[in-house]
């Protein structure tokens, strides 16, 4: 594909990384220092300009891109940069990253032919969210083919050597993924599970809810007080996110100014504490020891870990951090925090995912990105029922098939039904392979 990428800053370098490596990619930005960084590393073209400008897209002289995306900081500047970039060039599908959720009520994307919009701070807050209907979780994904679900689980007991993943899985429950130490990978039905592991668990919650009883000890089975360190705009939107499950929340800011904006947004539902949160004392003079959760929101990795350690001190075992930076993420596993994506790292995948997926198959990352999923479901036009497939050297992945709710290992020659659901679990240097194989079923 020939994609034209608005904006060099975090998201608009990682997208470029990434998708240079099998497409052509263009970069646009006024910033000559974030242009030539992008040069120095990656094999694309860049062009020093405003988006705003249309003479910008003339310079290029180009008749037609597949794919724009607009993800600057300004959420004016890349509604703008949609339109005008169409009426100089033609342009098969666009997307764009916004901050503003007051654009998912309007008719501005539409009117603007925008094929899809990241609101990665919603995302964010979604993930959190998630977190309350399975206290237990790492993380939680959905999915919207079927009803099962993908989840993290942190294996904590006193035990060394526990089980192993053939104790686990049945008609309605698999382990697709093992995160030990550094290294992730997707384990044979005898591998061992120990004391430690991030254990991915894809299929009926309910079952996985109770497989959690027996993987962890330490985390509370529900959670009614949360303290929320932060009051930055993705803070206020987990907080909002969180108002209707009738919990208590207390939320911590040294800034005054972001405290009265958050008190305005959340209509008086959130304690907001005016503080300078560093001091440890908190714990005690407002009674944050007491939290069954705290949430860890700022901008800043390293605080948002420290924040995270304090309260594993005082005995709380649910800590969450937003991490902002990757080079963090490993770190924040390693200390048992569960760690969501910040607003940058969720816009970056919520993009790849979407240019990836497509009305037959369905592409998610898991285990910080070093994780791929691929689903398909047989629709009732599709030319696949009845058809026998088989599953190819997919290298170390695992092949799933949901039919009528239950979950089959599909390791043989199967006959394809209606409504079927393949999923295929492997880990990112097999991506091409299984993406291949899956759309060429």
């Amino acid at each position: 594909m020939d994609i034209m990428i608005a904006g060099a800053g975090t998201v608009g370098y990682s997208l470029a990384q990434t998708l240079s490596y099998k497409h052509s990619v263009i970069v646009i930005d006024k910033d000559i220092k974030k242009l030539d960084k992008l040069e120095e590393h990656i094999d694309l073209l860049t062009l020093q300009g405003d988006i705003e400008n249309p003479q910008i897209y003339q310079n290029l002289n180009l008749e037609c891109v597949d794919l724009f995306i607009a993800v600057t900081n300004s959420d004016e500047a890349n509604l703008l940069a949609t339109l005008i970039v169409e009426d100089v060039v033609e342009v098969k599908k666009k997307i764009i990253r916004l901050k503003n959720d007051g654009f998912l009520k309007s008719h501005v994307l539409e009117k603007l032919s925008i094929d899809y919009a990241v609101f990665p701070d919603i995302t964010t807050a979604n993930k959190v969210k998630a977190l309350f209907a399975f206290p237990k979780a790492n993380n939680v994904k959905m999915f919207h083919q079927t009803k099962h679900k993908l989840v993290s689980i942190r294996v904590q007991l006193d035990a060394q050597l526990l089980y192993n993943v053939r104790d686990f899985n049945q008609e309605n429950v698999f382990i697709v993924g093992i995160e030990r130490g550094k290294t992730f990978f997707v384990p044979e039905t005898e591998e061992p599970i120990y004391k430690d592991d991030l254990v991915y668990l894809f299929g009926d919650i309910e079952t996985i809810k109770a497989i959690s009883n027996k993987l962890d000890d330490k985390m509370p089975s529900s959670i009614r007080k949360i303290a929320i360190f932060g009051a930055n705009t993705l803070a206020q939107k987990i907080a909002k996110a969180l108002i209707d499950k009738n919990l208590e929340i207390k939320m911590i800011e040294k800034d005054i100014n972001r405290c009265k904006r958050a008190s305005e947004v959340l209509h008086g539902k959130v304690t907001i504490i005016n503080s300078a949160y560093e001091e440890q004392r908190l714990f005690e003079e407002e009674g944050l020891k007491n939290a069954d959760m705290i949430i860890a929101a700022g901008h800043n990795d390293e605080k948002n870990i420290v924040k995270c350690m304090e309260a594993k001190e005082y005995g709380i075992q649910k800590v969450v951090a937003v991490n902002n930076d990757k080079a963090y993420y490993h770190l924040m596993h390693k200390m048992g925090i569960v760690v969501v994506r910040g607003s940058k790292a969720g816009a970056h995948y919520a993009i790849l995912e979407k240019i990836s997926s497509n009305y037959i198959v369905t592409q998610r990352h898991f285990c910080g990105g070093r994780g791929v999923l691929f689903m398909r479901k047989i629709y009732p036009d599709s030319e696949l029922i009845g058809k026998l497939i088989k599953v190819a050297e997919l290298g170390n992945a695992i092949v799933l098939l949901l039919r009528e709710e239950k979950i089959y290992h599909l390791s043989t020659t199967e006959q394809l039904l209606k409504d079927d659901i393949i999923v295929a679990f492997g880990e990112l240097e097999f991506k091409e392979k299984i993406e291949q194989w899956i759309y060429t079923l």
